[in-house]
This record gives structure tokens, C-alpha cells and sequence, in this order.
């Protein structure tokens, strides 16, 4: 079985109902009805049926839960189906469904059957829907109930299945789709060794010997390096074979260099190829010190960064490959080097873009833990499902170059509790369990006292995370380094009119490794922030608006990818023209 028929896009003909009905899950139910739409998809954006005959009003409305904080936009409930057909020569495969992002939470329903539920909007999941498929030749009925009610964010969410969705179909032996790492274990300049680790799954009813094939393709499409492995295994067994391979004369992953490498993964059993995979990835080595800061193949690098929320303007959160990859070019084109997805898991689109495209990453799973910051928001079902949603983002993006750093959380409310130092521990050693090669890191903020005049110690909040990030304390770098000089820092957020005085402590200090602007680029939600209204020819005030506001105004580049230009001043990282 070639990779090209392993993984299809499962994106098209879907039947879409906005709102909740009854027996929608039922085989029989009639959808003809329900309109047609293709995915991604994102009910928020469009516009809202109103009671009145032949009139819409939205997508934005004064009646949004979110209000100012979700950009106007509404929720609810809404229902996706779906039939297909297993084909003859498909009978006997195994089938799973690749749910890349739902939002919120979701269940997914099989000719009746509840096959799987999910919690968390930005966690991609897969569901093997094999034991619910009917034969070949027969129709089956995918049904998708997604919920996206209550004020459950800060910022614009969408709701629906608004990313790629895929038909994944292997042999009942297989190669485990996010079972392999690969990483690089040195460069010099004659050689690189790579460490590969691939796991495959025994589903056949017996005892069997098993051959994994490795060969890896250049960026030029040559074949650079080629090893095997065998292993016997019982049914239902699952296996992690580890190889060392050498590259000659490695052409580098970097910013400037973006090259990528290709593993092929194949499968063998008695001479037939059960199984085959195609991952990219890139050989490149990272290292974080007080000394050098953060170094790229050894090279030392400050990160010019920037924040960045998943939703693409005017498309709402529906992430469309060319609108995920034109993200990453205009930042590239206004001189950012590296991204930080505030605050969930963005979209495989994204950080492919990075990789092709050359960014650095900081991969953020979180904006709270067990403390709320919204009435339905994540902390509901944080202890739950937090280690399995961390685990889907480090298993599916361990193998991007662009990632250089684990992000667990944003401002968490709990920060400096011993309940807090205890779960900041828990998610670095799930973290660790899949990938020990990237440091975990957080963005932490102040923390007052109760009457807020004294600001207490951030010690539990820095203390199991590998690199401190900084929002909006840059004041601090100095005096915290002196009582922690092993403690390397980055500005994790800041803003604009501080610029100047961030990247002047970057440049400066050492262990201070780059700033990331808050944000790079507008988005929906949060409405009105970035905006002053003038209360003293001394001071601007800069808060949130309501009705009619819909979008943040605090990004480097507007909704439409126009970079602004203030007509006094620009200041660009470490210089200031007029």
C-alpha cells in the first residue's frame, strides 16, 4: 500500500445543521434538509438566522455570551453528517478518523454508535472507527454533535469542526501515525547523527516477524541513508524499534535555511508491505544558557518573536492552508523569527507553514489549569484530560524543527500555590515522557496580594520550568538574575510602547534570549484592546470596548496583513528611526 493511499482528505460533502435536534446520531435520520458545506468550517462567522422572515443579522450580536471577549460572536450547538463507502479493496483495513480541531467539545458518532468524545477545541484526536464500520459495499453514517456554549474563552474561538479532517486506512498492522520521533543527536560539519523511534502495531490474529525499513530522503530528493530492523511479535503486541543514523554532510534546518529531510517508514511482513509512512523533519540542534542564550546549530540567535492567536480574521477560525501559511510569510516579511501560539495548540497547517517556511516555535498547550477564568472554560475538565491533551501536542508536533520550546500554560491563576508548583511538575513529566529533547517553559505574570500593593514572590511559578518567560515584567530581568543567575528569560509577552526598552535588555543581557510583541497580528476577540481613549494629555488608557467592537487593534499587522506605521515613529527590534 503506497503512503499517497494511506491518508485521504476527508474534507468535502458534509451535511451541516446549526442548532440542536433529536436522533441526529441515527443512521436513519433524514439530513436532506441540512446544508451542504466543506471543511474547515466555522459557524461563528456566519451570518445568524433571525426570526423574522428573510432577515440574518451577525455574525455578530449583542446577545453573545463572550461579549467584547469573544469578539460579539455566538455559539451554540451544531450537528455534521457524512456517508462513505468502504470499497472492496479496502475490506479488512483498518479505518480511523483524524479529527484535527473541533470546537468545543465533540462526539462522534458511528452508524448509531458513540465511538469517541472530546473536550478540549484545540487538541487533535483520532478515533479508530473500524469496530463500528459496516462491510464493504455498505453505506455508513458519520454523525458529529458539537457543543460550544457558556463563556468558555477570552478570545474568539469559532466553533464546528474548523480544521482538516482525514480518512486514515492501514493493513490491521500497522505503523502508529504519531509512534515515531525523530530528532538529531549532533552536527558537524563532515556528519549528523539522528535518532529515529518508530513504533508499530501487531494486528494480526498471530505471531509474527516484522521488518521495518528506513531510508531518508534529502531536500533534494536524494536518498542520503537506509537501515532496517526486524522484530517478532505477538498479536496484539505493540513495539518502539529505536535506530542511530548517520547523515553525511547534513544540510542544516535553520530560520535562514529551512531545509527539510524526509524519513520513509515501511512496514514488511513475509516480504509484503504491510505498512508505509513519509514524515518530514529537519537536522538542526537547539541549546538554551545563561552564557550564550539561545543557540541554533550552535549558532547564538536572539528571538525576534511575536504572539500569535489560531483565528484568520475575516475567515474567522476556519484554518485554510493558504491562510495559516500567508500568517507565517508576513511575519517572516516584517523580521519575526519566531512564534508563540497563544494560548492552545494551532493547526497542523501552521506548523508545517513554520517548518517550510522557517520560524521557531513556542508550542503552547494552555491558558488555565484547575483555577477558571471564564465560567466554562477549560479548568472544568482540566484534571480529566489535561496529561492526554498535553500528550496528543507533544506526540503530534515533536518532529516540526520549527518547535524549540513546550509552552504549559499562560498567566495561570494558581501560579504560586503548592497546588500549582504540583501541577506544573505533572505536565513537565508528561511532557518528558515523549520528548526530553526541548525545554518546558510558561508565561508568567505578576501576582499582587490581596489589596494589591505588594507584588509576592513568582519563585514556585519559574521553579520546574526550564526557560522563564516574562510577560510585561522586563524591569525584572536584572534584579531576578541576581538572585537566580542560572535562570535564562525571555519577554513571553510585551507591548508595543515598550519595545524599545525590551529589546534593549535582549541585546544586552545574555540570558535574556527575545521578546515576543503582544501581537503580532490582530485578531477577533478581545475587542478594542490596543485602542485609547484620551483621559489626561499625559496618559492614554488601553482597555477592552463592547458593542460594536469585534477585534483586537494591539497587532504589529491588521486583519488584512497591512503592517502599521505610526507617522512619527517606527520602532523596529533594537533601533529606533524617525
Amino acid at each position: 500500500m503506497k503512503a499517497s493511499e494511506r491518508k485521504s482528505l476527508f474534507d468535502r460533502n458534509w451535511y451541516f445543521y446549526r442548532g440542536d435536534v433529536r436522533n441526529a446520531e441515527s443512521p436513519v435520520y433524514n439530513d436532506s434538509a441540512w446544508r451542504k458545506v466543506d471543511l474547515p468550517h466555522d459557524w461563528s462567522i456566519e451570518p445568524l438566522e433571525n426570526q423574522e422572515p428573510d432577515k440574518v443579522v451577525g455574525p455578530f450580536s449583542r446577545e453573545s455570551v463572550g461579549g467584547f471577549a469573544t469578539g460579539q460572536t455566538v455559539g451554540g450547538k451544531g450537528w455534521y453528517r457524512k456517508t462513505f463507502i468502504i470499497s472492496p479493496e479496502d475490506a479488512g483495513k483498518r479505518h480511523e478518523l483524524y479529527f484535527e480541531g473541533i470546537y468545543n467539545q465533540s462526539e462522534i458518532w458511528i452508524n448509531g454508535q458513540k465511538a469517541y468524545y472530546n473536550v478540549y477545541g484545540y487538541t487533535s484526536f483520532r478515533v479508530d472507527i473500524t469496530p463500528y464500520c459496516k462491510p464493504a459495499g455498505e453505506k455508513n453514517i458519520i454523525a458529529v454533535k458539537v457543543i460550544n456554549e457558556g463563556k468558555n474563552s477570552r478570545w474568539y474561538t469559532g466553533s464546528g469542526i474548523y480544521r482538516h479532517v482525514w480518512m486514515i486506512r492501514t493493513s490491521p498492522s500497522y505503523i502508529e501515525d504519531w509512534g515515531t520521533f525523530i530528532s538529531t543527536n549532533s552536527i558537524d560539519k563532515e556528519q549528523a547523527v539522528v535518532i529515529l523511534n518508530t513504533t508499530i502495531v501487531n494486528g494480526d490474529t498471530e505471531e509474527g516477524e516484522y521488518t521495518v525499513n528506513i531510508n531518508l530522503t534529502s531536500p533534494r530528493g536524494k536518498v542520503v541513508s537506509t537501515t532496517n530492523s526486524t522484530v517478532k511479535m505477538t498479536s496484539g503486541n505493540k513495539h518502539e524499534i529505536p535506530f542511530t543514523i548517520t547523515v553525511k554532510k547534513p544540510r542544516l534546518w535553520s530560520t535562514d535555511t529551512p531545509e527539510l529531510y524526509i524519513a520513509n517508514i515501511s512496514l514488511w511482513k513475509n516480504k509484503e508491505k504491510k505498512d508505509e509512512l513519509s514524515i518530514p523533519f529537519g537536522i538542526r540542534t537547539i541549546h538554551f544558557s545563561t552564557g550564550k542564550g539561545f543557540e541554533l546549530n550552535g549558532v547564538p540567535m536572539k528571538l525576534k518573536g511575536g504572539c500569535v492567536h489560531h483565528d484568520n480574521g475575516l475567515l474567522g477560525s476556519a484554518a485554510f492552508d493558504r491562510a495559516e501559511e500567508r500568517k507565517i510569510q508576513l511575519l517572516k516579511q516584517n523580521g519575526f523569527n519566531a512564534v508563540r501560539t497563544s494560548h492552545n495548540p494551532m493547526s497542523e497547517s501552521f506548523m508545517s507553514a513554520c517548518d517550510r517556511l522557517g520560524m521557531l516555535v513556542i508550542d503552547e498547550a494552555f491558558d488555565q489549569w484547575k483555577i477558571k477564568k471564564n465560567p466554562e472554560d477549560y479548568h472544568l475538565y482540566f484534571n480529566e484530560w489535561s496529561a492526554r491533551d498535553i500528550r496528543s501536542l507533544v506526540l503530534r508536533d515533536r518532529n516540526h524543527p520549527s518547535v524549540i520550546m513546550w509552552s504549559i500554560g499562560n498567566e495561570i491563576r494558581e501560579r504560586i500555590s503548592d497546588n500549582g508548583l504540583k501541577i506544573a511538575e505533572d505536565l513537565k513529566k508528561e511532557i518528558l515522557k515523549h520528548d526530553n529533547t526541548r525545554p518546558v517553559t510558561a508565561g508568567v505574570n505578576k501576582y499582587w496580594d490581596k489589596d494589591r500593593k505588594n507584588m509576592l514572590s513568582l519563585e514556585k511559578a519559574f521553579r520546574h520550568l526550564d526557560v522563564a518567560g516574562y510577560n510585561y515584567m522586563w524591569r525584572f530581568y536584572e534584579e531576578d538574575h541576581a538572585k537566580y543567575p542560572e535562570r535564562i528569560m525571555y519577554s513571553s509577552e510585551s507591548v508595543a510602547n515598550e519595545a524599545s526598552q525590551n529589546w534593549d535588555k535582549v541585546e544586552k543581557l545574555p540570558y535574556v534570549i527575545g521578546d515576543f510583541i503582544w501581537t503580532a497580528i490582530d485578531y477577533l476577540g478581545e475587542s478594542g484592546l490596543g485602542n485609547s481613549i484620551e483621559v489626561d494629555p499625559e496618559e492614554n488608557v488601553h482597555q477592552f470596548m463592547g458593542w460594536p467592537w469585534f477585534n483586537g487593534w494591539c497587532g504589529d499587522i491588521d486583519l488584512l496583513g497591512v503592517k502599521k506605521l505610526n507617522p512619527t515613529i517606527v520602532i523596529f527590534y533594537g533601533t529606533t528611526e524617525r
